[in-house]
């Protein structure tokens, strides 16, 4: 790894023609490549992860709106019945 002598920024190897230089990233100054191999690849983006209809049906549906509201509604029944029979029964010793 190279550094520029102007303004240090890293120099990046690209060829120009047949030619192959080191070209400052922020700058722009160039120089030719020097006995050190670099090689120019490109990078492909990762593959696309496939997935069963199965576990994408799953994720669209989820909870139906009915569902909640009644898990919602047992909840409170239960905290209501809970609060009630300590009120009646003196949860609380004094």
């Amino acid at each position: 790894m190279q550094f520029c002598p102007r303004c240090g920024g890293l120099l990046v190897p690209q060829k120009k023609g047949e030619e192959a230089i080191l070209r400052c990233s922020k700058c722009g100054y160039e120089i030719p490549q020097q006995g050190i191999g670099y090689r120019l690849a490109t990078q492909q983006p990762p593959p696309k992860v496939l997935t069963t209809s199965v576990v994408s049906e799953e994720k669209k549906g989820g909870r139906k709106k009915e569902e909640l509201e009644q898990e919602r509604e047992e909840y409170y029944k239960e905290l209501f019945m809970e609060l009630l029979r300590e009120e009646e029964y003196g949860g609380e010793e004094t």
